[in-house]
């Protein structure tokens, strides 16, 4: 049942009743709640005088109905599911703790909630006064995967329950997003969005030439197709980074060695191809933990991108080997192609709407995720070609950052949404891969070199949305519970013990204790 169904088959059963009352001449069998009214009305008659109703006047009568807060097993049931949406859907670990911590304020709920990477902990103390409220603890294992959609929708939600959204009303809007489909979630979205990334990609970033992107749009295809099989069979997606490197690098080796009337750049071709599979992210985030004291959730994600690193490099350089009788390309990088930077305006288009697509932003969502990745685009492209690319990040992500939080401001949408589609652009992934596919070769230096420049300039991009968020606080992830201010020490807990057995008569142990 869908949200919209059942808010109006509740306020259909509402309908009948005037704030509890009967109405005149009807008998009420069911103690004024309605009920009996509405199944003897029946639901389509009962919601036809529910859609004269506006939502002020559901939201009015929710809060009526749900004395507030609803009982302490719903409240405890709803933050539950709300960390497990905000975790599913992309939130960082400090950002869900974050909004779970301010929501079970405002719901009059005590929890202590720990987020990792595929795990949250939630501990619920009890109540010795209450033998309804007793100490539960949980532990759930979770899978993220990013949809900004349903990371702004649930981020909003738990920004406002208890405020302006009653408790049940969110419960049922959660439940909604929850079981909404994805916006782009059909395989022939995530086809179309693989298959231009890679050609836009090979061409704006790698250096390709319209013969590279032509290729790259065949190879990302493979790619897309590779994805949606590992979306089904979790054996094949612990090893697709492998697979499809090792696929993609001999496609493209056989394709650039027989293939001589055109032009062709392998390096262009693997990593435009790939780039959808590149850990520059994961790397750039876990970063952003490490510097936000998140430490286990920020060392998993470095060393996710990685291991992502050495599986991507090591399938290139299989693939390499397996045509063994080409000639090693060169490892220098492509030569410029020579065409004008209005072909990047039309390259960068293609490249966002495809990253928007794979995101599964909304359609309102694509003129501030267009804008704040142009803005870094263009600060990124313009410092580059002064300063060396670790100051040039820095700039870059502190423009992005900038960007996505005033768009973010005035269209009030969450300013992440708006700062992924920046990082997209400037994160280093390409750099790590082309380092392990080099160390494999045999020039450990070089490669150790290209890795390296990989762990700076995701530092780099870490420290410009650091920048952007001092110049305006209300930006990126929120004031976590790493705040100062929040952080609860040894002295704090003593005053605490002393005001809360205050009011109550301890004995002669405690006092002399307290």
């Amino acid at each position: 049942m869908t949200l919209k169904e059942r808010l109006l088959e509740v306020t259909g059963a509402m309908a009948n009743s005037d704030n509890g009352r009967p109405r005149r001449g009807h008998r009420n069998h069911d103690n004024g709640n309605g009920s009996d009214a509405y199944k003897r009305a029946g639901p389509k008659k009962a919601g036809r005088r529910a859609t004269s109703l506006t939502e002020e006047e559901i939201v009015r009568r929710l809060h009526g109905r749900s004395q507030g807060r609803g009982t302490p097993n719903l409240r405890r049931r709803f933050l539950i599911r709300l960390a497990t949406a905000l975790h599913n859907y992309g939130s960082s670990a400090s950002r869900t703790e974050y909004l779970i911590e301010k929501a079970a304020n405002r719901l009059e709920v005590d929890v202590n909630i720990a987020v990792f990477p595929s795990l949250i902990l939630m501990a619920f103390p009890g109540d010795d006064n209450n033998e309804y409220i007793k100490k539960e603890t949980h532990m759930l294992t979770v899978d993220s995967e990013l949809d900004v959609d349903k990371l702004g929708r649930a981020d909003h939600l738990a920004n406002h329950v208890g405020k302006e959204t009653p408790l049940l009303l969110a419960y049922w809007r959660l439940k909604a997003i929850a079981t909404s489909a994805p916006e782009f979630g059909r395989w022939w979205w995530r086809l179309l969005g693989y298959a231009l990334s890679a050609s836009m990609s090979a061409q704006l970033f790698f250096d390709g030439s319209l013969w590279d992107g032509l290729l790259a749009l065949a190879l990302g295809l493979t790619v897309g197709f590779m994805d949606l099989i590992a979306a089904r069979s979790s054996l094949f997606a612990s090893v697709l980074e492998f697979a499809a490197a090792l696929v993609v690098s001999t496609a493209a080796r056989l394709a650039s060695y027989y293939i001589t009337a055109v032009p062709l750049c392998f390096f262009s071709l693997v990593l435009g191809s790939l780039v959808q599979l590149l850990p520059g992210l994961s790397l750039t985030l876990g970063v952003s933990e490490m510097v936000a004291r998140a430490h286990v959730t920020g060392t998993s994600r470095i060393m996710y991108a990685f291991f992502s690193s050495l599986q991507l490099g090591f399938g290139i350089a299989v693939g390499e080997n397996i045509v063994f009788w080409a000639p090693t390309p060169p490892s220098s990088g492509c030569e410029p192609t020579g065409l004008s930077y209005w072909w990047s305006i039309l390259w960068f288009a293609g490249f966002s709407l495809a990253s928007n697509i794979l995101l599964n932003a909304r359609f309102d969502q694509w003129p501030g995720m267009i804008v704040t990745s142009g803005v870094g685009y263009v600060v990124s492209t313009l410092s580059s070609l002064r300063l060396g690319s670790s100051t040039s990040s820095v700039i870059a992500s502190f423009a992005v950052g900038l960007t996505g939080t005033a768009y973010s401001h005035f269209q009030g949408d969450l300013p992440l949404v708006m700062v992924l589609s920046g990082i997209l652009l400037l994160v280093p992934g390409g750099i790590g891969v082309r380092g392990v596919a080099t160390m494999l070769q045999d020039d450990v230096l070089s490669g150790m070199g290209f890795v390296f420049d990989m762990m700076v300039v995701g530092l780099s991009i870490t420290i410009g949305l650091l920048l952007a968020k001092i110049v305006l606080p209300t930006g990126l992830y929120g004031i976590g519970k790493t705040n100062a201010n929040n952080k609860s020490t040894l002295a704090a807990q003593l005053e605490e013990d002393k005001a809360s057995d205050s009011d109550s008569e301890p004995s002669d142990e405690e006092c002399m204790a307290i």
